[in-house]
């Protein structure tokens, strides 16, 4: 299940229980820093939380915190700032360079209802869109906490309807611009009087991926996916290996001939594709289902000589060799020197991920550009808004 799900379903937990849950969101970060606009936590009464903000490092604090935030009934802002080196937190500095914003907000059973369900809906979404969360504003009907949202390119902006209609409007266009860029940001609207801080975060949909062989090694893929959040279906042709006992949460299709491969193949709504039968012909016929699919990813278990032989054999019929080159990954997998099945199961997952992000997979260390690139920075709109407290945090 992905991190917004497990918190949508803490926030709906609270509310069934009349309890007021205080949800805590990064919304502006500078600098070097474990998580990124977007990430999110919820702080419940017993002084547990649900998801991450941080390495761990702030957690704790946040949970804090946030008893005084549902004591008071009032949101507060709170700014960890690690960028200077003399910064400690709680006495051992970590060092870490960055600046976290984050927003507190009080949330009763309805309120937290509406949230919970909202997260939902962009959870499952299949299309990239933006969540517009106001940070702080002045002069104008909305206040911190409200949202909007863009579901797609071509949609129209949701929410802010108490908003004047040229404040909309330029929060639809830039939130279009930044679903664009495909990079989430906080900016600053200013005209006159009137100022309103804004974070557009950009989502995605989750990964779906579909296993094509229900074998022993398919087993710590699913898990390892699974525990990803990502979104996971199975085709075999065994139904003894697709009981439920054995793949909980996943979505199991039994295929008998080449026709249910294909109709199963046509179903399902994937980013990638592993395939794994260990069966040369019944890997044949995976390959030409999702060669004639949409899907941008086939990965193939086995030598790479095993799989030219495949696609030679495919050629000139649905296998356009262009196409071929850019969406089969043969033998799938990063090279992580893997010998058993989990440490396989890492180096698919890990190519999947890398390659759904648009990255090449390599080390960290040898990277020019900052390790969350995709993220551009505001200047701080500093409008009044209630309580906002600022923590120099390591």
């Amino acid at each position: 299940m992905s991190e917004l799900l497990r918190v949508a379903e803490a926030l709906t937990r609270a509310a069934a229980e009349g309890q007021v849950s205080v949800l805590a969101t990064v919304v502006r970060t500078e600098g070097s820093t474990y998580r990124r606009l977007g990430a999110r936590l919820v702080a419940l009464p017993d002084g547990s939380h649900v998801g991450s903000v941080s390495a761990g490092c702030m957690e704790a604090d946040i949970v804090l915190r946030a008893a005084g935030v549902r004591a008071s009934g009032i949101m507060e802002l709170m700014t960890y700032d690690t960028r200077s080196p003399e910064d400690l937190i709680w006495g051992s500095g970590s060092g870490c360079g960055g600046m976290t914003e984050l927003l507190l907000e009080p949330l009763a059973p309805e309120p937290a209802l509406a949230k919970a369900e909202r997260f939902r809906m962009l959870a499952e979404s299949r299309r990239r869109g933006v969540l517009a969360t106001v940070i702080r504003a002045a002069g104008v009907p909305l206040r911190s906490g409200d949202q909007a949202v863009l579901p797609h390119a071509a949609a129209r902006l949701v929410g802010f309807e108490d908003a004047p209609a040229p404040l909309r409007a330029i929060v639809q266009s830039k939130a279009r611009h930044q679903l664009r860029a495909g990079s989430s940001t906080a900016v600053p609207h200013v005209w006159g009087e009137h100022a309103v801080d804004i974070a557009y975060e950009v989502w995605s949909p989750r990964i779906r991926v579909c296993v094509c062989g229900a074998g022993p090694d398919a087993a710590p893929l699913v898990a390892m996916a699974k525990w990803l959040g990502w979104e996971v279906s199975l085709i075999d042709h065994r139904p003894a290996v697709l009981s439920p006992e054995r793949w909980p949460e996943v979505k199991c299709t039994l295929v008998r001939s080449t026709e249910d491969l294909i109709a199963a193949v046509r179903s399902l709504d994937c980013d990638a594709a592993v395939i794994m039968n260990h069966h040369y012909e019944r890997d044949l016929h995976c390959l030409g289902a999702w060669l004639a699919s949409d899907v941008p990813f086939i990965g193939m278990m086995g030598p790479r000589r095993r799989s030219a032989q495949m696609l030679a054999t495919l050629a000139g019929s649905e296998a356009s060799l262009e196409r071929v080159e850019r969406r089969v990954h043969a033998p799938v997998g990063l090279d992580l020197g893997g010998e058993t099945a989990e440490e396989i199961a890492l180096s698919i997952v890990a190519e999947i991920r890398a390659t759904v992000a648009g990255r090449a997979g390599g080390p960290l260390r040898s990277q020019n550009a900052p390790i969350h690139w995709r993220e551009q920075v505001a200047e701080v709109v500093r409008a009044p808004l209630g309580r906002k407290n600022r923590v120099r945090a390591g």
